[in-house]
């Protein structure tokens, strides 16, 4: 072969590889903490209420303002090194998908809930993390919920599209696989507007057990004034069994020091009776941007008899 030939292919290769060249980012984050849960089993455990995580997430720039993308993220108990979350490996997400400059992203798999991550998860100041955090009815299973679960974190086989214009976000998302003995679709959207301190979320789901009946609609709202950001949210809908449901959180963040101190007051409606009423506070210290120590407070006056009405934690996070 020439040398003029052999030139020619280095050249391709060359080109081809930095066309193609990917991206390909480890992530993820491990919380422990010491204590005992609300609504739970008496005693002082080791747990994770934050779900640690161990992840991977690329893109491939395809040319012309279009990328390819996968997302693969794994739950696990830093208590005993088991998988967390049963027995789905990649529970916090599973996907591959396109996204285009102006025109948004198609994710195909396993994916969060678009009306959970714009409206309930936005208006919880704990951020599913800690004892303090939300007990969003998607969660509502315990001892209290005789109707079960209400909602979905995350939906399998699912198609997911997202876009932003300037503030607004806008997602919606359709499970073509039919779930439950009602054999209906799962189905959900959620918008957002985020434009300085203020926020506004909502979001709308239905069928996520199957059932025609099963319906949740949410709104969120903060403000952060500096000094202190205020959270609320609400929401309300039905479950299979058609019993009402009602869901809301009121709450705070506020800097002190190297760290914040995080408030919350959340409550949870079933069947116009009151089955939770959540009261949690509690200090986050910052010893860098990627680790911080904490300890939260928190009572339920309505936990079941058996179970704990107050509890409290003191716990490390740590993120990579």
């Amino acid at each position: 072969m020439n040398k003029r030939v052999l030139s020619g292919l280095a050249a391709l290769a060359a080109c081809t590889g930095a066309w193609a060249e990917p991206s390909v980012t480890v992530f993820g984050f491990l919380e422990a903490q010491v204590g005992r849960q609300t609504q739970n089993a008496p005693g002082t455990q080791l747990y994770d209420m934050g779900g640690s995580r161990l992840g991977f997430k690329g893109d491939e720039d395809l040319g012309g303002g279009l990328k390819a993308s996968f997302y693969l993220e794994h739950r696990l108990n830093p208590d005993d090194g088991t998988v967390g979350g049963g027995a789905t490996f990649w529970k916090g997400g599973s996907w591959v998908g396109l996204s285009s400059e102006g025109m948004g992203s198609v994710k195909l798999g396993r994916w969060w809930s678009q009306a959970f991550l714009k409206s309930q998860y936005a208006s919880d100041p704990f951020g599913m993390g800690t004892l303090g955090e939300g007990s969003y009815p998607t969660v509502g299973c315990g001892p209290a919920f005789s109707g079960g679960c209400l909602g979905a974190f995350w939906v399998n086989n699912s198609v997911s599209y997202e876009n932003s214009f300037g503030p607004v976000s806008f997602g919606a998302q359709y499970s073509v696989e039919a779930v439950g003995t009602g054999g209906k679709h799962p189905v959900n959207f959620g918008v957002s507007y985020g434009d300085g301190p203020l926020y506004l979320g909502a979001g709308y789901e239905a069928s996520n057990d199957g059932s025609s009946d099963e319906r949740w609609t949410s709104l969120a709202a903060t403000y952060d004034f500096g000094a202190v950001k205020l959270y609320g949210g609400y929401g309300s809908g039905q479950d299979a069994a058609q019993v009402k449901r009602k869901n809301l959180i009121v709450g705070f963040t506020a800097p002190v020091g190297a760290g914040q101190v995080i408030g919350s007051y959340n409550t949870q409606d079933q069947g116009g009776v009151k089955v939770e009423q959540l009261l949690s506070l509690g200090y986050k210290y910052f010893l860098s941007k990627r680790t911080n120590v904490f300890a939260v407070v928190a009572s339920d006056s309505k936990a079941p008899t058996g179970t704990n009405k107050s509890g409290y934690a003191l716990g490390v996070f740590h993120s990579f």
